[in-house]
């Protein structure tokens, strides 16, 4: 079991009589799902783009929190308040009060059942002993947030180091985060790219619920069926490429670094390259007709 302590980047809490329908009007996930309901989604511009992502736990029948771990409050509050027109939405940000704690690892839920007297089922959130608690997206395995006041979950920290929690850098959690392919927003996946670019759409968007703001882009492109870039995991050793490097095949450019993570000689990162004439087996190299400094690692 690991454990990492971090504060997140928002947590937004949303009220008013008409905040359920304002926020299913733009949010690209299912919001109707009942107090207790914890969902994933990201918050499009009108051509599609990317802007944001947050999970949305329903507090009460008009109360939300809106809680991201790298997409910043102010970008989130700034998509949503210029569509506030007439509708009865209050913002309040809580980004300053609140800090986090990461469990993941095998059999993590049992522990913060342990500790807490519960863990959330899919879908799901619960409140206990002062924290709010729910399943994660920091990497393909079992994974929760627990956000609370500073002492609280401090207090719990020590309870997971007691029962064996190993604590971990942020750099081993973005280590882990990218070998996975769990893309972060706005850094992997940000205003130039379509949520499809990151394999975002399975996950992340309801083709089913109505409108929302991006929602026609988001059809036509299920109606296309494929995009002609995708983010990659990429694997190397050696000196680690910086953010924005570009990459190539021979002389051609086929695309850019976004994240990157080091652990001891050996990098992974996170690269959006073009689905036009890549040839998956060969390698990236960092400058035209140069040796490979990375390979692409296989999708699943």
């Amino acid at each position: 079991m690991r454990i990492h302590s971090y504060r997140p980047a928002a947590l937004i809490r949303v009220t008013g009589d008409d905040a359920a329908t304002f926020l299913q009007g733009q949010f690209t996930n299912e919001l109707r799902q009942g107090i207790w309901a914890s969902v994933y989604g990201l918050w499009l511009n009108q051509k599609g783009k990317v802007l944001a992502d947050s999970h949305v736990l329903q507090v009460g029948e008009n109360e939300f929190l809106l809680s991201s771990n790298t997409s910043v409050a102010g970008s989130i509050r700034a998509r949503l308040e210029e569509y506030i027109v007439a509708d009865d939405v209050n913002l309040l940000e809580e980004t300053a009060q609140v800090h986090g704690l990461v469990v993941s690892g095998p059999q993590c839920g049992e522990m913060v059942g342990r500790i807490l007297g519960d863990a959330p089922p899919p879908g799901q959130f619960i409140q206990s002993n002062g924290l709010m608690v729910f399943a994660g997206r920091r990497q393909r395995g079992e994974n929760y947030e627990l956000l609370g006041p500073e002492n609280t979950v401090a207090g719990v920290r020590g309870k997971f180091l007691a029962l064996g929690g190993r604590e971990i850098t942020a750099g081993e959690m973005e280590y882990a985060r990218i070998e996975d392919g769990v893309p972060a927003i706005p850094q992997d996946i940000g205003p130039g790219d379509l949520p499809n670019d990151g394999g975002l759409e399975d996950v992340a968007i309801s083709f089913t619920k109505g409108c929302y703001l991006g929602q026609e882009v988001m059809a036509r492109l299920k109606n296309m069926g494929r995009v002609r870039r995708r983010l990659h995991v990429i694997r190397g050793t050696g000196a680690a490429p910086v953010s924005s490097a570009p990459l190539y095949q021979g002389d051609r450019k086929v695309g850019q670094i976004r994240s990157v993570a080091v652990r001891g000689n050996e990098f992974v990162a996170f690269a959006m390259l073009s689905l036009v004439n890549l040839e998956p087996a060969a390698g990236l190299s960092l400058a035209p007709d140069a040796a490979a400094a990375a390979g692409i690692v296989p999708h699943g």
